[in-house]
């Protein structure tokens, strides 16, 4: 028999953690923020006010899937509303369920979802990777318990592809504008001493010897992260000071995991520029980038050329500076990558039915949506880089707000549980 067992308490995670890890192993698309130590991290440093449900999908007594869910309090143009969303927050470009059953794992958590009392005004998964892993299994896992499914494009993000090319032929596919600004920043950072380019190694944790490069981290976190009005970081509109001491929290278990990297530019042997990163199975997911205060933006442009180069040499497939702003990715991409939202606005809450009238007003008249698009499997288009200076973030974007609602315990909702009710599936990849 198929069950879900549900988690409120982050201290209870525990009981949960191994059987978790073994499931990332068989996780397609799996990235750190899929890990059982990034949800703890993230709760401890952006919880507040948030309803932790981690749902656990059991068969028999095996543990066969998790879909890790928040309940949390977003600002938007109808009021402050309780959303049931993924816990990542600008941290990632994909997100989703973890194992190695997909569809039956995601369809089990809706239906336990439609059956439990409603503590949410409306369902929003974004960051869904329908093109790639995904393949409509969220959609249809909506659609089997009876949820109005609207999906959507979350957002488009620029990507430097750095497989199947070399140095020069990239630069040559640069527009002459950007070659120049590339060759002048090299010179202008040339002229202040010798240049040296690092890249933090995978190593073993238990080899002898293991280094986490605090040293680095001690050197980025003092950083300047800013370019003129606009921050590189990721992670939404928490404080710098916030997002620094979560990512100093995740350093550790990431390079345990053989997956934080910390690329670094020094003259005359002085960091002048690094960039903090998460690497996965396709890439590396770009965090924060920063120059040392007193620098130029030149060293900025020297740093990413650097790693555009060294990951062409290494054979690595992306760089995604997306999650940074279009400002500093967008004379880099090459490519785009697409995410997208899976929304359900039920019907018994007036305020999710205006604002699912306000998204649909928003569309445009043209639905493109019943043509079937070709793209590769790792959902990256070859939309041409020119187009990639427009905004990536969605018309209908909602912002969370530092405010819970005020009638959080409000109006619920109790679903029933009968046997007609329950979609008839099998597990299935």
């Amino acid at each position: 028999m198929i069950t879900v067992a549900e988690i409120n308490d982050i201290d209870r995670l525990d009981h949960f953690r191994l059987a978790w890890r073994a499931l990332l192993g068989k996780t397609k698309g799996a990235t750190f923020a899929h890990s059982p130590e990034w949800l703890e991290h993230y709760w401890n440093h952006f919880g507040q006010d948030q309803k932790l449900r981690i749902l656990f999908v059991t068969l028999g007594n095996k543990i066969i899937g998790v879909v890790p869910l928040v309940v949390k309090p977003v600002a938007t143009k109808v009021g402050t509303m309780r959303v049931l969303t993924y816990p990542l927050d600008g941290w990632g470009t994909f997100y989703g369920q973890i194992g190695a059953n997909p569809a039956a794992t995601m369809v089990t958590a809706m239906r336990h979802i439609h059956a439990s009392r409603r503590d949410w005004d409306l369902i929003d998964l974004r960051y869904v990777d329908q093109e790639g892993h995904d393949h409509r299994r969220t959609l249809n896992a909506f659609k089997s318990v009876g949820f109005q499914a609207n999906q959507e494009i979350w957002q488009k993000q620029p990507l430097v592809n750095t497989s199947e090319t070399n140095w020069e032929d990239y630069l040559a596919s640069r527009s002459t504008g950007i070659q120049q600004l590339i060759s002048k920043a090299e010179q202008e950072t040339g002229k202040q001493g010798h240049i040296a380019f690092y890249r933090s190694r995978l190593e073993d944790p238990l080899a002898p010897g293991w280094n986490p490069r605090w040293d680095l981290w001690a050197e980025f976190q003092r950083m300047n992260f800013h370019d003129g009005t606009q921050s590189n970081f990721a992670g939404g509109n928490f404080s710098q000071n916030k997002k620094l001491s979560f990512l100093h929290d995740i350093h550790g278990p990431a390079v345990r995991a053989g997956m934080a990297r910390i690329d670094a530019l020094f003259v005359n042997h002085s960091m002048v520029a690094c960039a903090y990163g998460l690497q996965h199975g396709s890439g590396t997911d770009y965090l924060a980038v920063g120059r040392r205060d007193g620098t130029s933006r030149e060293v900025i442009t020297t740093l990413t050329a650097r790693m555009v180069q060294r990951s062409i040499q290494d054979g690595e497939s992306f760089l995604n500076l997306g999650l940074l702003g279009n400002r500093l990715s967008g004379m880099w991409s090459n490519q785009e990558q697409v995410s997208y939202r899976c929304s359900h606005f039920p019907i018994t809450a007036p305020r999710s039915q205006v604002l699912r009238m306000n998204r649909w007003i928003q569309k445009p008249i043209s639905n493109v949506s019943t043509q079937k698009k070709s793209k590769p499997v790792s959902a990256i288009g070859n939309r041409p880089a020119a187009l990639l200076s427009q905004s990536t973030e969605p018309a209908s974007c909602i912002e969370i707000t530092d405010d819970a609602p005020q009638d959080w315990s409000g109006q619920q909702e109790v679903r029933g549980d009968s046997k007609d009710d329950r979609p008839r599936f099998r597990i299935v990849g």
